[in-house]
């Protein structure tokens, strides 16, 4: 994608506030309208610039959706990345030791329900993701969303699970396992208004994403120390 740098430091910094605005304003617009139903006009204008600009910082349409994919790679990495490395680091000791697994995954589904709290940008970018998710965007997209954020995330998992069940790694029982432990957290994402409405919450706020948490971590807990006994009888 195109990196348009003016020459003058201050104009660089102008630029780089520029870029910035209409990331930011093409997250939301991507995620009210899709990919396929936002223009540049309408990206544009919601990031107070001519439409021009955005050929020029970035070549066009693509090229603006693969930056807000590259933004929020950033920003799920600042919220997942140091629950994956306490997993890595888990699962490269000698021997494994089941409760190091258990708390590595748990950590990494406490990260993942953590993204359900309210706030503006998780709104903007929670919208993105949902409408990314179905596919219907640019595969270069797609690509660089599994490659850089998804992939190590997936081995990841799927290790924590082979190491406290004793299945193989590419076991079908290991895929399903990982996919159900893990689809909690994103569930309650994915049916917030009915949380909500259940729970009669204006919001999810910090303490009502703990709670949440608190609750999604105990079932797993069960769960996880459940494939230890299961494995440790067989």
């Amino acid at each position: 994608m195109a990196r348009h740098k003016p020459a003058a430091e201050g104009g660089y910094q102008r630029g780089e506030e520029t870029r910035a605005r209409i990331v930011e304003a093409a997250v939301a617009v991507f995620g009210e309208r899709g990919y396929e139903g936002a223009s540049t006009r309408d990206i544009a204008t919601a990031a107070g610039v001519n439409a021009p600009a955005i050929q020029y910082y970035f070549d066009g349409k693509e090229g603006v959706y693969l930056e807000c994919v590259e933004h929020l790679i950033r920003l799920l990495w600042r919220k997942m990345g140091d629950s994956v490395e306490a997993a890595e680091a888990a699962l490269a000791q000698t021997p494994l030791k089941d409760q190091a697994l258990i708390d590595a995954s748990l950590g990494i589904l406490g990260a993942v329900v953590s993204t359900i709290q309210d706030s503006p940008q998780t709104t903007a970018w929670r919208a993105f993701l949902d409408r990314h998710q179905t596919g219907l965007c640019p595969e270069s997209a797609s690509m660089a969303f599994e490659d850089r954020f998804k992939k190590r995330i997936g081995v990841v998992v799927r290790l924590l699970i082979a190491g406290l069940s004793g299945y193989a790694v590419e076991d079908e029982r290991t895929v399903i396992h990982s996919m159900a432990l893990f689809s909690q957290g994103l569930a309650f994402r994915v049916q917030k208004p009915k949380l909500l409405e259940a729970l009669k919450w204006a919001e999810v706020g910090p303490q009502e994403m703990e709670q949440v948490r608190d609750v999604v971590l105990t079932q797993a807990r069960f769960t996880l120390e459940g494939l230890v006994r299961q494995r440790d009888i067989s």
